[in-house]
């Protein structure tokens, strides 16, 4: 994949007909992804939802789940789906994105790591959603087993046109936008194993909508981190 295409990778914020939810989180591993590591990881996770006004609340409990190889000390991809346990019709809401980590080493305890990101949401078998995010994260090992991140990203998304848009107000853009704040820390407990925590504050301007909210996204999880062949 060539570098100019990686900017346009992401998670995910959409305006659409009916409330979405996206997942925030980066679950990065404590030490950087080495070349032919492979993570998995899992977790639970407030999704923020995309229309808080017809769900009740500003974010709503969920899982997620991602697998995230190196190609090299510097570069990796995360394959990463989510799905929320309220629902506002009789189908399953959820979404799915890629994202890359281009790593710049700042020391041996520290990185700066650019995150490109490109995500869909779904609702039952369609997909409902499409955004895009490029984020800057500074992560710093403070411990042999532990370590922090801190960083900011913005987020740009739309709702895919279609019967539901076109019976709506023309004028009105299909699309929202955000910033997004990443807060976490990382625990190794053994070689392999790690409890991620965040807390990522967003705020989000839904066009659509004509509204905004500051959403708190906490997750919680577990990764598992092999070197393979």
């Amino acid at each position: 994949m060539k570098m100019n295409y990686l900017f346009f990778v992401t998670m995910i914020l959409v305006a659409s007909c009916s409330s979405q939810v996206y997942s925030p989180s980066l679950n990065l591993t404590t030490n950087t992804l080495k070349e032919k590591q492979l993570d998995l990881h899992g977790g639970m996770e407030m999704l923020p939802e995309t229309i808080p006004e017809e769900i009740g609340s500003k974010a709503t409990l969920g899982l997620n789940g991602q697998v995230s190889y190196g190609f090299s000390d510097r570069f990796n991809l995360t394959s990463k789906g989510w799905f929320s346990f309220k629902e506002i019709t009789e189908n399953l809401r959820g979404g799915y994105s890629l994202s890359a980590q281009v790593i710049k080493k700042k020391s041996e305890h520290s990185s700066i790591i650019i995150l490109p990101k490109l995500g869909f949401t779904f609702n039952g078998p369609i997909v409902t959603g499409y955004g895009i995010e490029t984020a800057l994260v500074y992560q710093n090992k403070i411990a042999n087993h532990l370590s922090w991140h801190g960083g900011s990203g913005v987020l740009w998304g739309f709702h895919g046109l279609g019967k539901d848009y076109n019976s709506r107000e023309q004028l009105r853009s299909p699309m929202a936008f955000g910033i997004m704040g990443y807060m976490g820390m990382g625990w190794q407990f053994s070689n392999s194993f790690r409890v991620n925590a965040e807390i990522n504050p967003i705020f989000q301007i839904n066009t659509f909508e004509k509204s905004t909210h500051f959403i708190i996204s906490p997750t919680v999880g577990l990764g598992y981190t092999i070197k393979t062949k």
